[in-house]
């Protein structure tokens, strides 16, 4: 989601630029590949525990990207099994058999303490991603992002799975909160917040709730994304009268500036799986793009020609930044590989599709649609199949970022 102010206190000077080389773009549309259609006629779910198990399993599969739920006539795949309560404990067995020869697929029993069907469902859904297609599964990472439920004028932080489900809040200060980013370890995740009057990046222990101020100079601070070995946070800061980037060393507090460019707003730095690098939203040529510099400073390097406008990247491990790109009138998510500097379109055009999040997996994303002024997440599968809704509550939800 475009979020410019209150984070920033000047704004983007649009200028003609110079003739550019043109940055190849493509365009991903098409219902994906390798979706198998899977019938449930043969799984028994019994009680309310169960009946929660069975009903988180299937919508984990359905937007796992591999599984797609048909009828039996249609169906390449089938689960049986059993969800059912004995005593204390919910006791499951799910097998997942080919239609037609009935090879095995997949066989597992699990005994749980009652209470934790969705847990346990989420557990076995990654469990048969791995099986039966060796890929890594999301199902049990929580996706933290910025909300701002019917009725409430304040933003908040909210963590939620994938699959919709298990949503808390996370912080009840009554005022604004921007930009979460996770840490690497998945313990903390820090973001700017205005709960002591004025923009400050703050880090937060999801098991304990202590925050850890990282940055309160004068001015503008925003960002503050750790690097992959937990030691460097990446800020914006106007410390020096403009927004420039810096890093600063945890350990030793050392605060080193990265860049001196003409004035205009910079955002959103985001590490490199490798640690060595950062990609930033700079405007200092005229209309934002994004921009790479080492994490030891350097001359950045410009790596989006295209669009009207580049923002909100996120470095995957994959290697690939997803980013927000305004193509026309719509804003849409695109990924760019930074060594052809290739562009690829993931989103379609019937909304804004922006802040995009990397999936541990590599493939999925999630992102803000917004339409009509409403905003919610949704899952975005870079292989083409269509958006998914992650949430149901009303509201205006926006800004994820999906757990390592």
């Amino acid at each position: 989601m475009r979020m410019f102010s209150p984070l920033f206190s000047v704004v983007f000077i649009w200028a003609l630029s110079l003739p550019l080389l043109a940055q190849r773009e493509i365009v991903i549309e098409g219902r994906g590949s390798g979706i198998a259609g899977i019938e449930y006629t043969g799984f028994n779910a019994g009680g309310g525990d169960g009946r929660a198990f069975y009903d988180t399993l299937r919508r984990n599969l359905e937007i796992s990207g591999y599984f797609r739920e048909t009828p039996p006539s249609g169906a390449q795949l089938s689960m049986r099994g059993e969800a059912v309560t004995q005593g204390e404990q919910l006791r499951v067995m799910v097998e997942i058999v080919t239609r037609g020869n009935n090879q095995r697929r997949f066989a597992r029993g699990y005994a749980i303490e009652s209470g934790r069907g969705r847990a346990l469902a989420r557990r076995v859904a990654d469990e048969i991603v791995k099986d039966m297609h060796n890929a890594e599964g999301f199902a049990r990472k929580r996706i933290i992002f910025v909300g701002t439920p019917v009725g409430q004028e304040s933003k908040e932080l909210y963590a939620v799975f994938p699959d919709g489900g298990d949503q808390v809040q996370l912080t009840r200060f009554g005022s604004v909160v921007l930009g979460p980013r996770w840490t690497p370890d998945g313990e903390s995740v820090v973001y700017t917040s205005y709960h002591r009057r004025f923009p400050e990046v703050v880090r937060q222990n999801l098991r304990t709730g202590t925050l850890d101020i990282l940055s309160s100079s004068s001015g503008m601070n925003a960002g503050g994304a750790i690097s992959p070995d937990g030691r460097y946070s990446a800020l914006i800061l106007s410390r020096d009268g403009r927004p420039e980037l810096y890093v600063k060393d945890l350990r030793s507090q050392r605060l080193a500036r990265l860049t001196t460019t003409p004035p205009s707003a910079k955002s959103s730095p985001s590490w490199s799986p490798d640690g060595r690098q950062i990609v930033f939203v700079s405007g200092h040529q005229g209309r934002p793009h994004l921009y790479v510099v080492g994490r030891d400073g350097g001359e950045p390097s410009r790596i989006t020609r295209g669009g009207a406008e580049n923002l909100s990247p996120v470095w995957g491990k994959n290697g690939q930044i997803a980013f927000t790109r305004r193509v026309g009138r719509t804003y849409q998510t695109a990924i760019l590989d930074p060594r052809t500097q290739e562009v690829q379109i993931v989103s379609p055009e019937d909304a804004n599709y922006e802040d995009p999040s990397w999936a541990p997996n590599g493939r999925h994303l999630v992102v803000t649609r917004t339409i009509n002024n409403q905003s919610s997440l949704y899952l975005l599968d870079t292989r083409g199949t269509p958006p998914i809704p992650l949430l149901r509550e009303r509201g205006n939800w926006y800004m994820p970022t999906w757990s390592p």
